[in-house]
């Protein structure tokens, strides 16, 4: 039941908030409503939408401080421990950026944008507020290039996405942070600096050059943490050759509102040529099936650096307006998608490579859309000339309408591909579509075609089907967890994937998932308690303790309830409290 009393956030004792302005300066620290009500919403996070208009009030922060460095970041923390208040990183504000607990600070990452570039050695070192826009643009003035770009790349950044899921939009020959990423620094729960990759070694330098070290990787411990075991403050990225030049002002995909119509006009911003020595070619497909195979050999022919099915998200991707993106969501793209070449050891590669993406395509039954066969959706996604390398989705360009990603299975074989669209058809007929009421059909799109990223040459994938609630709507996200939790559960209950509970809901779904593994949540539980037994960082956002599970689990929140609503309307095995209380288990 949505309550409509007053929430107000709980306050800092005066002498902790007199500290941090000893810290950041006066500037730098606010309790302010109007500020703290800024940093509630996660523009894609639908359990933090579900807990706002239930009015949870460990939304609203105590207080928001904004460090300048790694060491102020590390005197925040170590003052968190002093007075036992939690701590909530906070960055680009996509997922997992919510407060959970009453009285939690957020250090918000914004003043920490330094980046520093080493071409001799190809690396490039991040602070946590710099992203994929401006790494690109530092590297190509030097010839060089991350290998690729996350979604959403004019917000999206490195350090808080290697904390989640890591996920590139281009995926297909460098394999993103996964592979890209060769140390950090990470301020611990204790304030404690930990560097990790090559540094971790004494006298190896002050900047990572590998990834290796004697030991255990701790870098993964970081990976899916969304905050809770460690602060990122410094990232350090392998560089590659760029060939394609500098074709593009700094504000690249940022028009000024001074000249936005003239240069809309001239479609100098989303219009752009290929770059230099690179090409792009759309594949259609008769049938979802034809096309997956296709993937699959142009995956593994060693051809390309991006490889994307995309099939009606191209309407979000590559329309003017709302209007005209929903009329296109309905049936206009089909199915289809994309590899970009690129002559990187010469202009011949080009030429080459070309060619063996026409034979495959050819071979497999598909067709390349050309000035000849379908200039009309050529030209309608000549837009996307840039984005497979800067993504900005910025400007006319954006994600339209109410988006909230859904879900993104674990990397697994080509024929999850099909599988999300049975399974996403499946879902619509069950849980229903959002939208359609008041005339938008952007959450069927998947049922045709998912988004598809084909990662490391087609070793693996994943895909990517979404819901478009109206977030103000109550109703709707609750639907849009629904379809969240049912999406989830269903791969589990036809034994294709070992789910991996994302971090943008974290708990209650990984305590109440004992299918991904019975005693995973207890293991994360004392991970947890011995990186942060006082419980600083991020607290509830990846597992409870026992004493939380044991309070929640005697009073359900919307979310749980959803949960376990799903998990019996898909004949799951029924929970129940283990003896001890502290966890659930599956009815005998």
């Amino acid at each position: 039941m949505v309550t409509k009393e007053k929430v107000a956030p709980q306050k800092l004792p005066r002498e902790a908030y007199q500290a941090l302005e000893n810290i950041v300066g006066k500037e730098w620290v606010s309790e302010d409503r109007g500020i703290i009500e800024a940093y509630v919403i996660a523009c894609i996070d639908v359990g933090t939408a579900i807990r706002a208009l239930h009015r949870d009030p460990s939304l609203r922060a105590a207080a928001v401080v904004l460090p300048a460095s790694t060491e102020e970041v590390q005197r925040i923390v170590k003052l968190a421990n002093r007075y036992g208040f939690p701590i909530q990183p906070y960055s680009n504000s996509q997922v997992a950026s919510s407060c959970l607990a009453p009285g939690t600070v957020i250090v918000s990452m914004r003043r920490m944008d330094k980046i520093e570039v080493d071409e001799e050695n190809l690396r490039m070192t991040v602070q946590p507020f710099i992203n994929y826009m401006r790494i690109h643009h530092e590297a190509a003035k030097r010839g060089l290039w991350l290998g690729g770009s996350g979604w959403h790349g004019a917000i999206a950044k490195p350090c808080s996405q290697y904390t989640t899921y890591g996920l590139w939009q281009s995926d297909l020959k460098y394999l993103g942070l996964s592979r890209n990423c060769v140390g950090m620094k990470v301020v611990r729960p204790d304030g404690t600096l930990l560097r990790l990759g090559s540094t971790a070694i004494a006298g190896t330098g002050e900047v990572p050059f590998t990834e290796r070290f004697p030991g255990p990787n701790l870098m993964g411990m970081m990976k899916q943490s969304a905050g809770s075991r460690g602060i990122i403050t410094e990232l350090t990225l392998k560089l590659h050759p760029w060939v394609g030049g500098y074709p593009f002002p700094e504000d690249r995909g940022r028009p000024s509102l001074e000249h936005y119509f003239e240069e809309a006009k001239e479609k100098k911003f989303d219009r752009p040529p290929i770059f230099p020595r690179h090409k792009i070619f759309w594949f259609e497909y008769p049938d979802l099936k034809s096309m997956e195979k296709a993937i699959l050999r142009l995956a593994r022919s060693g051809v390309g650096i991006a490889l994307n099915g995309s099939g009606e998200y191209n309407a979000m991707m590559c329309s003017y307006t709302i209007d005209e993106a929903n009329e296109r969501s309905k049936g206009y793209f089909h199915i289809m998608g994309y590899i970009v070449v690129a002559g990187i050891s010469s202009e011949r590669q080009v030429s080459y490579e070309e060619k063996v993406v026409r034979n495959i395509v050819e071979e497999t039954g598909g067709k390349l859309l050309s000035p000849e066969y379908k200039p009309e959706l050529l030209d309608a996604q000549s837009n996307w000339n840039a984005e497979f390398v800067l993504n900005t989705e910025t400007g006319m360009r954006t994600v339209r309408s109410n988006y909230m990603g859904t879900t993104l299975p674990p990397c697994a074989p080509f024929y999850q591909i099909t599988d999300a669209s049975e399974y996403w058809e499946d879902l619509v007929r069950d849980v229903g579509k959002i939208g359609e009421e008041r005339g938008e059909y952007f959450s069927t799109m998947p049922i045709e075609c998912p988004y598809i990223y084909v990662v490391d040459r087609g070793h693996q994938l994943t895909t990517e089907t979404d819901m478009f609630p109206e977030r103000d709507n109550l109703d709707e996200v609750r639907h849009m967890f629904r379809a969240l939790v049912y999406a989830w559960y269903r791969y589990m209950v036809d034994n294709k994937y070992g789910q991996s509970i994302g971090p943008d809901v974290g708990e209650p779904l990984t305590s109440v998932s004992p299918e991904v593994g019975s005693e995973r949540y207890k293991m994360l539980r004392r991970l947890k308690n011995t990186i942060d037994p006082g419980g600083i960082f991020a607290p509830r956002r990846m597992e409870y303790t026992e004493e939380q599970f044991k309070a929640l689990s005697q009073n359900p929140t919307p979310l749980l309830k959803i949960i376990l609503e799903v998990r019996e309307q898909l004949g799951m095995p029924k929970l129940e409290l283990t003896k001890e209380g502290d966890g659930w288990q599956p009815v005998e």
